[in-house]
This record gives structure tokens, sequence and C-alpha cells, in this order.
């Protein structure tokens, strides 16, 4: 054939297997992100376990967190979502289920304030406003579920929305170490407004999963932490501990050490007198009385020669008569 060049064939052959192997990396990859997402939108899907919708079985929680949402769709038109959420709150303090109130909502703009909304709708439904604690910096879900554990200070709560959003919230709730539970306030009885909403909760759903395995986020403000009733504020740390962690040092034989300690006491030690140095002197005053002894004995010794060789002299030329 005309025109034939091996190398090119050889290229577009080998080009072309490398880009099929490319898709099917992509294909398993692909698969196993879907695969993954699913997964994680079902464990999203299975704390419905954990929420209640009867008011005489919910487990008491000293804390309930509050989920903000706004009080109108429209004007003067009401949000039945933030309606029925106000209403299982009150019916769950009234019954003693919770003692205190932490209403967690958006407040970007001076406009729009979920949480100053919430409170008043309590207030009026006869909560003491002691019981309501705000927090203006929830502004998503993951905010107000996360700052209420690190700001708020509690590691168990009962959560307050629809089921759908509880789910959800008790997704973060728990991947976060927090023991929490939800309370499913009524859905609203207009199909359009729940099909809008669920719509949206699927979308919220998969960013919460990027959220939490994925990117890890936190909230946009935390703070110092804020006590809930008479709840304790944690103790400020601090660097010194609490016992000794180890016993007095003695003065070692370190530099200092010998120059402060152990040198005196090796002064001291040479200035004493040993066994071996009182055996000498000893010694040395017995060879001292012993050579006065024999210079005493020798000079006895002399002078009784003398007196012998005097007494010889005198026998020998006696003296005349």
């Amino acid at each position: 054939m005309k025109g034939h060049n091996p190398e090119e064939a050889w290229f577009n052959h080998e080009f072309s297997r490398f880009f099929k192997t490319i898709c099917y990396l992509g294909a398993i990859g692909l698969l196993g992100f879907v695969i993954f997402l699913l997964l994680a939108l079902f464990r999203i899907s299975s704390n419905a376990f954990y929420t209640y919708e009867s008011y005489n079985e919910i487990p008491y929680h000293r804390v309930g967190l509050l989920l903000g949402t706004s009080s109108n769709v429209a004007p003067g038109q009401p949000n039945e979502f933030f309606t029925n959420r106000i209403l299982a709150t009150v019916t769950l303090f009234k019954k003693g289920k919770i003692d205190y109130i932490l209403v967690s909502g958006d407040n970007r703009h001076p406009s729009y304030n979920e949480p100053r909304q919430m409170m008043r709708a309590l207030l009026s439904s006869g909560i003491p406003q002691e019981r309501i604690v705000a927090d203006y910096a929830g502004f998503s879900t993951i905010d107000s579920v996360i700052r209420a554990k690190k700001v708020f200070m509690l590691n168990d709560m009962t959560i307050i929305s629809q089921d759908f959003h509880n789910e959800r919230a008790l997704f973060i709730a728990r991947e976060n170490h927090i023991n929490a539970i939800g309370f499913n306030a009524a859905n609203p009885d207009s199909f359009v407004a729940r099909f809008k909403v669920y719509v949206r909760e699927f979308f919220a759903r998969i960013k919460c999963v990027f959220d939490v395995y994925l990117l890890n986020s936190q909230p946009t403000f935390l703070g110092d932490p804020i006590a809930i009733g008479d709840a304790p504020l944690p103790k400020l740390t601090s660097n010194k501990p609490k016992l000794p962690t180890s016993k007095p040092k003695k003065p070692g034989f370190s530099v200092k050490g010998l120059e402060e300690h152990a040198l005196q006491q090796l002064k001291a030690i040479a200035k004493k007198t040993s066994d071996s140095a009182l055996i000498l002197r000893q010694q040395e005053m017995a060879r001292k009385a012993m050579q006065k002894a024999m210079h005493r004995d020798s000079l006895g010794t002399a002078l009784q020669l003398n007196q012998k060789e005097e007494n010889l002299k005198v026998e020998a030329n006696p003296t005349p008569q």
C-alpha cells in the first residue's frame, strides 16, 4: 500500500490503547465516586433511626437546638416550616423534654435575622426569656451544629427541625462526636412547598458529603465559650502541673555540683586523718623512742667502761704510804 508508514501506524495503535486505558480508568473512578456518594447519602438517611415524632417517647435532653428558617415565604405569607418548628419546640419545653432552647440561624444581613424571628415567636408562646439562647452565626446547618459543641459546649442535645433536615443535621453531629437526637416537626400540607424543599435538600446533602468527608468544613465564625444556664465554663489552661512530675533533684556531679557540693565534701574528707597515716606516725614515734633508748644505753656502757679503766689504773699504780 502506497504511503503506508509503519511508525505512524504503531503510534496510532499505541495512542488508541492509551486513550482506551484512560477512559477505562476514568469510568472506574467515576463509578467508585458514585458508589461512595450513594453510600454517603444512604448514611445520611439512616439517621432517621435517631429521630422522634412522639412527644412522649423522645428522651430528655437539657438543651434543644432549634434550626432556623425564615418566618415568611413571601410578604404576608407565613412559612409553615417555621411555624411547625416553633410549635414543636414550645411543646417539648412545656412537656419537660428540654430545659433550654438554643435558636441558631442566619443573620448575614440586618434585614434578615432568623434567630430574632424565632426568639420573638418563642417569647409570644410563653417561653421565659432566660431559657432562650441565640446563636446569630448559624449561617448553615454545619455552622449551627458544630458551633453548638465548640462554642456552647453541648455534647448532647435534641435537634428540632423537619425530618429531612434532621437527618442531615444528625449526620453532621455524629461525625463530630455529638450525642444528638432529632424531633421531627410536621411538614407543610402543600405538595409544592415540600417538593421545592426536597429538591433543594438533595443538593444540600451532596454538599454536606463534600463538607464532612472531603473538605472538613468548619463554621464561618467560632469564638469564646458561652455557657447555657448554669453550665460551668471550661477552666483556663495552665502550664503548671497539678502534681509534681518528678522528685526534687539532688545536687549532681556536674561542674556546678562539684564546685558547690561534691568538691566541698572531697575537701572535708582530705582533711581527716586516715588509718594509714596514724600507723605511720605511731611507727615513727616508736622508732625515735628506740633510738633514744639505744643512745642512753650506749652512754651508760661507755661510762662503765671508763670507770673500770680508772680502777685498773689505780690497782696497777698504788699510792705510796
